[in-house]
């Protein structure tokens, strides 16, 4: 008896050892550290643009190495691969479409709703941020977004990117329909800034001006990127972020269109 018990205490404690380390096998095995992935999604009625695809990729590097340098030394991790090209069987006309949402954030809920359906994305993933480029234009009245760890935009953030002409929504340019490389890569970054929490200031203290409202990237600022600028409480905000970290090597780059990618 005294032996049987002695070899049951060893069979129990191999088999919490296998356990502690199968778990730690597992859990380093699945980790990830949190990174932004971004999407490329094409409607069944358009073709892949490399060079959108490649638009893309300099747009949040771009954003990336931005960050970097606001937050001196903190930004966030990009996937790899980087840009998921994706097809989609919905034709370009469908997520604009009203049939299943209406108003101005129709555009965003049928493109989370088609990734969602992919397989492609959920809201508030801890191991993923996600900046979706639809090759798709949004109707009047409706527009990108970014909130709940997804950020999507249309058509004319790929447009703008690769230097190609604005189509505007509503029949004439607003202010924000305009040419410029630079403008498109501040707008991903302000939908990107909001998937990881950052709200417009308007209601900040630090933000009742004028020119804090022109500046601020979370406000209008994304019109004159790079030269937008973060608040002191943003910046305070997002560094507490999992989603950012110090110590990510980034290359800047000028965003101006001289630099733009090849045509398609």
């Amino acid at each position: 008896m005294p032996v049987r018990g002695l070899q049951m205490r060893r069979f129990g404690f191999l088999l919490v050892l296998i356990s502690v380390l199968g778990a730690a096998g597992w859990s380093g095995a699945a980790y990830a550290a949190p990174s932004v992935q971004v999407i490329y999604l094409v409607p069944a009625d358009r073709s892949v643009s490399e060079s959108y695809r490649k638009a893309a990729e300099f747009g949040v590097r771009h954003v990336q190495a931005w960050l970097n340098d606001t937050l001196k030394g903190a930004t966030f991790r990009l996937a790899d691969p980087l840009v998921r090209v994706v097809r989609s069987d919905r034709k370009a006309a469908w997520f604009r479409s009203t049939d299943r949402h209406a108003g101005y954030g129709a555009f965003y809920r049928n493109a989370v709703d088609e990734l969602t359906r992919l397989g492609l994305a959920r809201y508030d993933d801890p191991s993923a941020r996600y900046l979706v480029y639809v090759d798709a234009d949004h109707a009047c009245g409706q527009s990108g977004a970014g909130g709940n760890g997804i950020a999507v935009v249309s058509a004319n953030d790929l447009r703008g990117l690769a230097g190609e002409p604005i189509v505007p929504a509503c029949g004439k340019a607003n202010g924000a329909e305009i040419p410029g490389r630079c403008r498109w890569i501040g707008g991903i970054g302000h939908e990107l800034l909001h998937t990881i929490g950052l709200i417009h200031p308007d209601r900040s203290p630090a933000c009742q001006t004028a020119q804090c409202r022109a500046e601020a990237l979370m406000m209008q600022g994304y019109v004159t990127y790079p030269r937008a600028t973060l608040l002191d409480e943003e910046k305070a905000q997002i560094r507490r972020s999992p989603f950012i970290e110090p110590g990510i090597r980034t290359e800047a780059r000028a965003c101006a269109n001289d630099a733009a990618p090849p045509g398609r």
